[in-house]
C-alpha cells in the first residue's frame, strides 16, 4: 500500500462525500498522532461512529476526556456538545475537535481566516 509523505495510507476520497478533520490537540502543538482526515455524511456520523467504535477512537477520546465519558448513556448529539466543550489544558487535557474541510488546489487556497463556524478569536489577531 503506498504511503503519503507521513507515511499513513494513501487513498482516494470520494469529492460527493464530506470530508471532516477530527484533531486531538495539546499546548505543544499538532503532531501526525493527533489528527485523522476521515470520510463522513456530518459530524454527527463521526460523533456516532466514535460512540459505536470506541476503541478505536480510545487515543482521541482518552486524551480529551481522560475517564470522564460516560459510555453508554451519550448519543452523538450529546458527544458533539462535550467535544465542543474540551479545551486545550497544558498536557493533561487535549481540545478534541470535528471540523468540516474543503480540498483545494494550490491555485485556490486562500489562507487568510474568515469569520466561519468554528473561528477562533485568535486566529484574527
Amino acid at each position: 500500500m503506498k504511503q503519503d509523505f507521513i507515511g499513513l495510507p494513501k487513498f482516494s476520497y470520494s469529492e460527493s462525500m464530506p470530508l471532516f478533520l477530527i484533531t486531538s490537540l495539546y499546548d505543544e502543538g499538532i503532531s501526525s498522532n493527533g489528527f485523522r482526515l476521515v470520510e463522513a455524511d456530518s459530524t454527527l456520523a463521526v460523533a456516532a461512529h466514535m460512540l459505536t467504535h470506541t476503541q478505536q477512537w480510545n487515543f482521541f477520546l482518552l486524551r480529551a476526556f481522560c475517564n470522564d465519558l460516560p459510555l453508554g448513556i451519550l448519543t452523538p448529539e450529546t458527544l458533539l456538545e462535550r467535544i465542543d466543550r474540551t479545551y486545550i489544558d497544558g498536557d493533561s487535557s487535549a481540545q478534541l475537535r470535528i471540523t468540516p474541510v474543503t480540498v483545494q488546489t494550490l491555485e485556490q487556497i486562500d489562507p487568510v481566516p474568515s469569520f466561519q463556524p468554528g473561528a477562533m478569536f485568535s486566529d484574527f489577531g
